[in-house]
């Protein structure tokens, strides 16, 4: 009587866990399954990419050049394509300032391509965009603006903030900044398009050059036009006097 009830007992515990082994059973395959469908989808083969649209307005960047670099880095089909590989690729091109690359279903890569806009030449071969930064375009092909920037390495993006900081005082007397130069001591030097010098020195910038502009007018009425103006005194500055030119 003992034995029938111990065997009974074993084959309902063995009904009651058919369904829980049955539900594990069917979990498991469903992960292999969904293992193997991420697997294909993510296989370069299984759904090419078949198109690249880039976007953006161009003066200085080849179009060709772009979608060369563009495909060069695309290795893989829509699910598998290394979205950040594909923007770097982009970003290594001197004229590419910012990149943005999304999959658009089911077989095209978009490309949002911004342009360097350059401010003013960097020392002898670069050139300095609105953020500050420097960037080394390859040579000729271009026209770079007339402003031009010199500086230690590095120092771009001061130059370009004390460039932001002077130049209204200046044009509000009808005299533009063509040259901003800072040397390794720090002090500040300017070229005018009039060809007019202006050494600023290293300290109280913004007081000497306000001081200069206020008696600006009283020296563009004197007989002979100033060739450099040095503000580096205390007490006032220094103007040497172009010679005399011929009628």
């Amino acid at each position: 009587m003992s034995a029938r009830r111990k065997n009974g007992g074993g084959s309902r515990a063995a009904r009651a866990g058919a369904p829980a082994l049955v539900a594990l059973l069917f979990f498991a395959a469903l992960a292999v399954a969904a293992v193997l469908a991420v697997r294909h989808l993510t296989e370069p083969g299984t759904l090419p990419l078949r198109t690249i649209r880039v976007e953006g307005r161009f003066r200085h960047l080849e179009r060709a050049a772009l979608r060369r670099a563009l495909a060069g880095a695309v290795d893989g089909g829509f699910f598998s394509v290394d979205l950040e590989k594909v923007r770097h690729a982009a970003l290594r091109l001197p004229w590419v300032a910012a990149v943005a690359v999304r999959r658009v279903w089911p077989d095209r890569l978009e490309v949002k391509v911004t342009e360097q806009v350059p401010v003013a030449r960097w020392n002898e071969r670069g050139l300095v965009n609105e953020a500050g930064e420097v960037f080394y375009p390859a040579k000729g092909g271009w026209r770079g603006p007339r402003l031009r920037f010199r500086g230690p390495e590095g120092k771009a993006g001061r130059v370009l903030d004390f460039y932001r900081r002077v130049r209204e005082g200046f044009r509000g007397r009808g005299l533009e900044i063509r040259q901003v130069a800072l040397d390794p001591r720090g002090e500040w030097r300017l070229r005018l398009a009039d060809g007019l010098l202006v050494v600023v020195g290293r300290e109280q910038w913004r007081y000497r050059i306000d001081r200069l502009l206020d008696v600006y007018p009283l020296l563009g009425r004197a007989a002979r036009k100033p060739r450099r103006i040095d503000l580096r005194y205390e007490q006032g500055f220094a103007v040497a006097w172009r010679s005399q030119e011929k009628g």
